[in-house]
């Protein structure tokens, strides 16, 4: 059992939003902060690992109120790496479409085939997620090799969405901080394989000088909604390929970072990401 630190204090309403970084899992910090304060806890919405941002956690009586605050709205920023596509829609994927240059995309037409998308949205959910198929979880499928000729849709509604900037970048440099990124998941999410392809992807000839387009967009979403699948329906529309290289969850309804606790205040400076080991699962 873990023993609360002295500044490991939640609101008075067991309603606790925390800061989730990079590497992590929202189930495993679900299931420690309940360890920490001697409670049952659970969430009201998991990040992929690769993401950060605003969770919350509920803890005692909260925790059955998990589906009626889950339906807040969500804010995420999140970056689109065009000329490339991945197994999972993010950088924790298999390559599976590589354009390898800069597609010429202009800054005010992305913008507005961005601005396209507010209103009733459908999407397919990603392969690797945790909907459930066929009585099993889409992941599980994944893993087993098992193709999905029609992927399941979601419904839901984009309140807001804007483009907040188109760049060119280094591609090596971006390859580079996806391997430092993918090193810190803790737990098996089959990152070995997909660091392992990603440094074979960096000995390819010409790596060093090819610049892509990353671009930066801002969206507020109703629940339950994959921002990957969303970032896989903008660069259909803007006509390549593309997957999401960064993903921070910076509202979750009327919370926002400032409002978080880290981990660092909840375990002490020195906890052990062995905590918060979980194994493979994509939600």
């Amino acid at each position: 059992m873990i023993k609360p630190v002295d500044n490991a204090k939640h609101s008075d309403s067991d309603i606790c939003p925390v800061w989730q970084p990079v590497g992590y899992s929202t189930h495993q910090i679900s299931k420690q902060i309940g360890n920490l304060y001697r409670q049952k806890a659970s969430h009201t919405g998991t990040l992929d690992p690769l993401a950060e941002g605003v969770i919350i956690i509920l803890l005692g009586e909260e925790r059955f109120k998990k589906y009626e605050l889950a339906g807040w709205k969500k804010t995420y920023e999140f970056e689109i790496a065009f000329g490339f596509g991945t197994d999972s829609y993010d950088a924790m994927g298999m390559i599976r479409q590589n354009g390898s240059e800069n597609m010429g995309l202009e800054k005010n037409e992305l913008g507005r085939t961005v601005a396209g998308f507010i209103g009733e949205y459908v999407q397919k959910v990603p392969l690797f997620s945790a909907t459930r198929y066929q009585g099993k979880r889409l992941f599980v499928h994944a893993r087993s090799g098992m193709e999905i000729p029609d992927l399941p849709e979601k419904k839901g509604t984009i309140y807001k969405i804007e483009l907040l900037d188109l760049m060119d970048a280094n591609l090596k440099d971006v390859v580079l901080e996806i391997i430092e990124n993918l090193n810190k998941i803790v737990g098996d999410f089959r990152q070995d394989p997909i660091i392992e392809e990603w440094k074979n992807f960096l000995k390819k000839p010409g790596i060093t000088d090819t610049k892509i387009q990353i671009a930066k967009v801002k969206v507020v979403i109703s629940r339950g909604m994959y921002v990957r699948s969303l970032s896989q329906d903008i660069a259909k529309a803007a006509g390549v390929p593309g997957f999401v290289t960064s993903l921070t969850r910076t509202g979750n309804g009327m919370y926002t970072k400032k409002d978080c606790k880290t981990l660092e205040e909840l375990f002490g400076k020195n906890y052990g990401r062995d905590l918060f080991v979980s194994t493979f699962t994509r939600i």
